[in-house]
């Protein structure tokens, strides 16, 4: 005989449970409401995103109900709701996880719903295909570049760094016991990969040849840096968010760093700053950063439900909606005559919109392989920051890992 306050604690789990796969269990789907899963906690994404969504509800008829989950968390969870027939009608996606997602078969082809991805900028639509199929589209993206502390480099002397020499010798001269010249995530994940992937591509590295002479002198760079004491050797344990404090603080004189930390860095009292792309091999080389920025998907449903998912998947793609989301939320619109006319309301920001041009999607050609390619590569960062091994022989072992498979 099981105990009467048993029964009820697991009554309790299960409502529970039910409750966090939002559409699961016994209750049906509310037929006047759509729901809409990120990671978009943090502020002002998430305003931002909220505000677009209902508006974009009042005008296909749904109430839109918007949650979020933290971005570690996102990936498992949505693969979970997956496999239990429980997920949201739209999910948001970074880039990066659609391949993973589209594979399962667990996404409707958006052309299969007529969205197309005409009017958005091809490298950005690029971010939202799988074998030659588009399942995403980005409303808003990012990209990297480099912030500096006026201040700092006014009293120095020091110009704001064009190329990896120039970067070295300011950053050298930057360095003082007050604050380090420059700040940059190398922490073990995705963003430490993410970053690192702004000198690899210029340097003419490829992430399919980890092993290369241009990925070896990439990371090289990153090494002496930190050796140098040019750079903290936290940049280890630093995600972006960390840079981005330790750069308010007065503690980097630069750091490199996305759009959305825009907001941030505005509203820090007494802060004269600038912001510039991110330094590059030779002079001249162009700018050559990875896409940032999510996806939205239509994951496979009722034929009706996805019909209006379509249409709310559209509303926040018009031009309209997104420069409305990409500024409040310090991001570059997809659509180029949005990006356009946004533009000269941002001066702070027009580096990353001459950039975003340039950057391309992480998956864009090895699909599926990224993650894999990311943990090797930032493993490879961690191993030869630290002084564990050589860059060389950090990134051989990287590529002996991604071509085991292991």
């Amino acid at each position: 005989m099981i105990p009467q306050a048993r029964i009820r604690r697991r009554t309790w789990l299960a409502a529970s449970l039910c409750g966090l796969l939002a559409s699961g269990c016994a209750a049906a789907p509310d037929p006047t409401e759509l729901t809409f899963m990120d990671y978009h906690g943090d502020e002002p994404m998430r305003s931002a995103m909220t505000a677009q969504l209902d508006d974009c509800g009042d005008q296909i008829g749904m109430k839109v109900r918007h949650y979020s989950v933290s971005g570690d968390q996102l990936v498992p969870k949505a693969l979970r709701m997956a496999s239990s027939r429980s997920m949201p009608d739209v999910l948001m996606l970074d880039n990066p996880d659609l391949p993973q997602f589209a594979d399962t078969q667990a996404l409707r082809s958006l052309n299969d719903l007529g969205i197309s991805a005409e009017g958005i900028a091809p490298n950005i639509a690029a971010t939202g295909r799988y074998r030659g199929e588009l399942y995403g589209i980005a409303p808003t993206v990012n990209t990297l570049a480099l912030y500096y502390n006026r201040d700092i480099l006014d009293q120095a002397g020091v110009r704001p760094p064009k190329t990896w020499d120039e970067l070295r010798a300011a950053a050298r001269e930057l360095t003082t016991a007050q604050h380090r010249g420059i700040g940059f995530s190398a922490y073990a994940s995705f963003e430490g990969a993410y970053q690192f992937l702004a000198f690899l591509w210029p340097n003419g590295g490829d992430e399919r040849e980890l092993d290369s002479p241009q990925a070896i002198g990439a990371l090289q760079l990153w090494t002496d840096l930190v050796r140098s004491g040019s750079a903290p050797q936290a940049v280890m344990n630093w995600e972006q968010g960390d840079v981005k404090n330790q750069f308010t603080a007065g503690r980097l004189a630069m750091m490199v760093n996305g759009s959305w930390q825009a907001a941030e860095v505005r509203e820090t009292p007494g802060l004269n700053w600038g912001v510039v792309p991110i330094p590059v091999p030779r002079p001249g080389a162009p700018p050559a950063t990875a896409l940032g920025g999510e996806v939205m998907t239509i994951p496979k449903s009722e034929p009706w439900r996805e019909r209006k998912a379509a249409e709310l998947a559209r509303c926040m793609n018009t031009k309209k909606a997104q420069i409305a989301v990409a500024h409040a939320a310090n991001r570059v619109p997809s659509r180029p005559d949005a990006a356009a006319e946004l533009r000269p309301e941002v001066p702070d920001l027009r580096v990353f919109y001459d950039t975003a041009p340039a950057a391309r999607s992480r998956t864009e050609r090895i699909g599926t392989g990224w993650p894999d390619i990311a943990r090797a590569l930032w493993t490879a960062i961690q191993s030869a920051i630290s002084g564990n091994a050589t860059p060389e022989e950090a990134l051989e072992r990287a590529q002996q890992h991604v071509d085991s498979g292991s």
